[in-house]
């Protein structure tokens, strides 16, 4: 173990957008740059106003955003198989 505020240079970056959700019947969350964000809270100056598996929507001033859980995957419809 390092004492408390010493740094070895390795310390993992903080990510930022959307890194994780978490739905219930009860409750939304979303992880968002890295704090945990429960549905209609503030967050980026807006307010998240919606949470799915793999998005988030942030509300601000009328206009929407949505923060994606993996902006760099383009997701396509599955080619359907004919029947022999």
């Amino acid at each position: 173990m390092r004492p408390p505020g010493v740094s070895t240079g390795m310390d993992a970056p903080v990510a930022s957008g959307l890194q994780a959700t978490l739905l219930s019947t009860q409750r939304k969350l979303a992880v968002i740059d890295g704090a945990v964000v429960p549905l209609g809270a503030p967050v980026r100056g807006a307010t998240l106003s919606g949470v799915s598996d793999s998005l988030a929507v942030l509300k601000k001033n009328g206009e929407r955003d949505v923060l994606l859980m993996h902006p760099n995957i383009d997701k396509k419809p599955a080619k359907r198989r004919e029947a022999r």
